[in-house]
């Protein structure tokens, strides 16, 4: 088991704020009040009653809150979270070689146009 340490994304820094429930979080506090602060949480499940199949669920929260005062809102009222979701299954037969596999093609996946026209422009692949 790797130490939890900071993670970098998208040049924002997320330190670790530990483990419990077998759930490590990140937490970047720029925003300086809690309801501003962007998560990144990771939980690891083993396998269990004889399964085969080891999950791990990344989970990515971005709150959007208002730095000024508007028709309905103030500044610092939260107005949205954008989340992203990422559940993985390996099995606990696979190999070193075939788990990178998997993590280059999701490297690769999030770096298509496809991934991104969907996620930036909200456009969706179609036949």
């Amino acid at each position: 088991m790797s130490q939890q340490a900071a993670v970098t994304l998208n040049t924002v820094a997320y330190s670790p704020a530990g483990v419990e429930n077998n759930v490590a979080t990140w937490i970047n506090r720029a925003a300086s009040f809690y309801k501003g602060f962007k998560t990144l949480t990771q939980k690891f499940l083993d396998p269990s009653n004889g399964g085969t199949q080891t999950k791990m669920t990344f989970s990515l929260d971005i709150p959007v809150v208002a730095t000024v005062d508007g028709a309905n809102y103030r500044a610092g009222d939260l107005l949205r979270v954008n989340s992203a979701v990422v559940s993985i299954w390996v099995n606990g037969n696979s190999t070193s070689a075939e788990r990178t596999d998997l993590q280059l093609s999701l490297k690769d996946l999030v770096d298509t146009t496809m991934f991104k026209n969907a996620v930036i422009n909200l456009d969706p692949a179609f036949g």
